[in-house]
């Protein structure tokens, strides 16, 4: 299964919503509609939401004003993901993603490859040939052993043997770089479903899941400079928990009300 680093929680639904909330947040946060729909495409497809833009504004607002803002920003949110625009955005985005298969390989055939294979070691053997021509005198003896015992070795590559070999090798080399591929097909189809659908259910349960028994009491303390949870197992917990801590109950419980009633929407 492809792994990647997702922020679920408030990254993806408040911090996210944040980025490209109602029209009166945008304008606070000087953000485009057009910017806004590229973050919500990027932040449910690769599950990473930039939250360096929002944090100060988010983070200076009263636990009453981020609520609030939480609620207006996940209205905008799931209008604009309702929309067949996204549903747009997102295919594109998704194609763009897409796996590609080696291009060589589908324009030659293996004996092609193979003759290919072989004009390029003639052609090495005949520049070293040439260059050896152009060296001073006193390097151009030790040259031309060298040269001797490549032209030998060359022959090596013409015999039957060799030949059969080598095509094995091809051969393995194309069916390996095959399964690759369809390996990476199959990541790829499951990391991001064609359905949107599909995908907006995946990340609101992950919010669902990875918020479920956050601390808000939690206390913090001063270690090596630095504010640590006074107990020790939180500092375990995955980012995106810690995330909904900072962001605080209501602001967290306003998300969980609203992405547990969009969850029942698209299930």
């Amino acid at each position: 299964m492809m792994k990647r680093a997702i922020l679920y929680g408030l990254a993806v639904i408040v911090a996210a919503g944040s980025v490209i909330g109602a029209n009166d947040v945008l304008q606070q946060l000087s953000v485009s509609k057009a910017d806004a729909s590229k973050e919500v495409v990027s932040s449910l497809a690769n599950g990473n939401v930039n939250v360096y833009r929002v944090r100060n504004a988010f983070k200076a607002a009263t636990p009453a004003v981020r609520a609030a803002m939480t609620e207006q920003v996940l209205v905008w949110t799931k209008a604009y993901v309702s929309s067949p625009q996204f549903a747009k955005d997102y295919a594109a985005w998704r194609n763009d993603a897409k796996p590609q298969q080696d291009d060589a390989q589908g324009q030659l055939s293996v004996d092609q490859e193979l003759e290919q294979r072989r004009a390029q070691r003639k052609a090495d053997l005949e520049q070293a040939k040439k260059n050896i021509a152009e060296m001073p005198a006193e390097y151009r003896a030790a040259a031309e052993e060298g040269y001797k015992a490549a032209a030998e070795a060359m022959k090596q590559f013409d015999t039957p043997e060799f030949r059969k070999m080598e095509r094995e090798g091809v051969i393995a080399e194309r069916e390996g770089d095959a399964e690759d591929y369809q390996q990476r097909l199959a990541q790829w189809e499951e990391a991001y479903p064609a359905d949107p659908r599909e995908l907006v259910k995946a990340r609101l349960t992950d919010f669902l899941e990875a918020t479920a028994d956050v601390d808000y009491d939690a206390k913090l303390v001063s270690r090596h400079s630095k504010m640590r949870f006074a107990n020790a197992t939180y500092e375990q917990k995955p980012s995106n928990w810690k995330l909904a801590y900072r962001a605080g109950r209501d602001a967290t419980e306003k998300a969980r009300a609203f992405a547990k009633e969009w969850l029942g929407e698209v299930e």
